[in-house]
């Protein structure tokens, strides 16, 4: 009875520390304590698990003032010992005798004198977070029921770590949620996408990096651009600049490879890591940054310390998530500018076109018929024939200017298109067209303006491509409207590579068709000719 009676106070004292939170190292020194008094134990030692596959003294607790491994020393995982059979089996296990024991935990054993030891796993949240043992120096093994005695007091620690740890969550999910706040409000103020990415690699740091944190954007041609670094740095690091030599097994190209999250544990270990150690790096994790489905880029955050926690991808997913949302806001907003800038340049471009061809031709040639028209009205009465004659040529002339004028006019808008709609005007433009072209137009009746204008564009600027650009033999042209959308796809057979970043139609046409709130998507593979495909809504809403 006085047993049970000690037992339970020992812990209901380590229970009432547990209640009010008490901080990890008074909580770690009195687990120890309270147990190897207990147990009559000559030694006991609480130990943590740790993701390079070693295990650190947390606490320890001795009868004697005797030496005791000091609390942080490491020991790596092997062997026949306590520490490694409890971290394999997840189980309470036992040694009755040290003699045939190995591996460092064993030898330190031997040296302090103990000839038996009993063990328990403290598990939290289902997974293996350390153990508590306890050591005699009896030649004796120790009592049966230890096993059980030491699960009452690893059960009250695993339950003080799950809470400090979803305390921890808690508080780590509202600095998350105030710093994706901050994040959005720089995009709602329109700062630009450099000042964003800035902000989210220093957030980043903040939260889960202890010495550097980088973002990075994967580009079209296969390269790498360094956004936005804070922490550590070196000559390698330039930002704005293009992200080179790294490794081919570090993080960027694992990242741009797999698309998935990806670490480096130690960079001695990588082939190319020197520039990293250099700069104080050891370690590193890294997670994608999807926008808009597409892999956009990636953020990492680097330790010089050592490995970082195994929860850092876990941890960090939500914010990546959250960040992508915040980088695909600053880029659209970005994007929404500047296509709004290509189309107003375009405009006025045109415009200036217009008028100078105007300017330039139809209206020299209407002040030289004006011209012409004086001289003939103050001829003499007696020159009739002469008169007619030029009045011939006049007429003759000013034909020839509405023709030009006409001509100028196409440039604005196809007089077919007003007056008979989308179906007559594709097919104008093929009968025009300089490479042979295949329709088929599943079109009937008329459709609002703006997209017949947009269908007769998208069409006519790729035909000039594929005439210009795209050494093609054939286009094959497709439109349909259905289902309250006109489709269209223009495809041709030539030599592909079609790049928008290369010249001002392609972009153009994107502008314009999203401008009426469809889509634009161009596959142009070299060597496999070029297919554009775009979708405009017909509904209302879409206009």
């Amino acid at each position: 009875m006085r047993q049970l009676a000690d037992e339970q106070a020992a812990l209901r004292r380590v229970a009432t520390l547990v209640a009010r939170g008490a901080p990890a190292d008074e909580l770690f020194a009195a687990v120890p304590a309270e147990a190897g008094q207990l147990l009559q134990a000559d030694q006991t030692t609480m130990i943590r698990y740790e993701s390079d596959g070693t295990a650190t003294i947390v606490a320890n607790w001795r009868t004697t003032g005797g030496a005791m491994p000091p609390v942080g020393s490491r020991e790596p995982l092997g062997g026949k010992n306590l520490t490694t059979i409890i971290a394999e089996t997840r189980r309470p296990a036992r040694i009755d005798s040290y003699a045939d024991a190995s591996g460092g935990p064993a030898v330190a054993a031997r040296e302090a004198g103990f000839s038996a030891a009993v063990g328990a796993p403290i598990i939290v949240q289902g997974r293996v977070w350390g153990a508590l043992i306890v050591c005699s120096v009896d030649k004796h093994a120790l009592p049966l029921d230890t096993e059980a005695r030491l699960a009452s007091f690893t059960e009250l620690v695993a339950t003080a770590i799950a809470n400090a740890r979803a305390e921890a969550e808690l508080h780590e999910l509202a600095d998350t949620q105030a710093a994706l706040r901050r994040l959005a409000t720089l995009v709602a103020r329109g700062e630009p996408p450099e000042a964003v990415f800035a902000a989210a690699t220093s957030e980043a740091l903040r939260h889960f990096g202890s010495g550097t944190a980088r973002m990075i954007r994967y580009e079209l041609d296969g390269t790498a651009t360094l956004l936005a670094n804070e922490g550590t740095t070196g000559p390698h690091v330039r930002v704005g600049k293009r992200w080179e030599g790294y490794p081919a097994t570090g993080l960027t190209e694992t990242v741009l490879r797999t698309g998935q999250p990806a670490r480096v544990d130690d960079y001695g270990n990588v082939p190319g890591g020197e520039p990293y150690l250099r700069e104080g790096l050891r370690a590193a994790v890294a997670m994608p940054i999807h926008v808009n489905g597409r892999l956009w880029g990636m953020i990492a955050v680097g330790s010089g310390q050592g490995p970082l926690p195994l929860d850092t991808e876990e941890r960090m997913t939500a914010f990546t998530d959250l960040v992508a949302t915040a980088v695909a806001n600053a880029q659209n907003r970005s994007e929404l500018l500047s296509s709004r800038a290509r189309i107003v340049a375009a405009s006025d471009d045109a415009r200036r076109r217009i008028q100078r061809d105007i300017d330039d031709g139809a209206q020299q040639d209407l002040v030289a018929l004006a011209l012409r028209l004086r001289s003939v009205a103050a001829a003499p009465s007696d020159s009739g024939d002469d008169i007619r004659t030029e009045l011939t040529d006049v007429a003759t002339a000013l034909l020839g200017v509405i023709d030009e004028l006409r001509e100028t006019s196409r440039g604005i808008h196809p007089a077919i298109l007003s007056s008979a709609g989308l179906k007559p005007a594709l097919r104008a433009l093929a009968r025009r067209s300089a490479v042979p072209v295949e329709l088929d137009l599943r079109l009937d009746g008329r459709l609002p303006e703006p997209l017949e204008v947009g269908g007769y564009y998208v069409v006519s600027e790729t035909l000039t491509n594929a005439a210009q650009h795209a050494r093609a033999s054939l286009v094959e042209v497709e439109a349909e409207n259905s289902g309250g959308t006109l489709r269209l796809s223009v495809r041709d057979d030539g030599i592909g590579g079609a790049d928008p970043r290369l010249g001002s139609g392609l972009i153009w046409l994107r502008d314009r068709v999203e401008a009426l709130g469809g889509t634009f998507t161009l596959h142009s593979p070299a060597g496999e000719g070029t297919t554009v495909n775009c979708e405009l809504p017909v509904s209302p809403g879409g206009l």
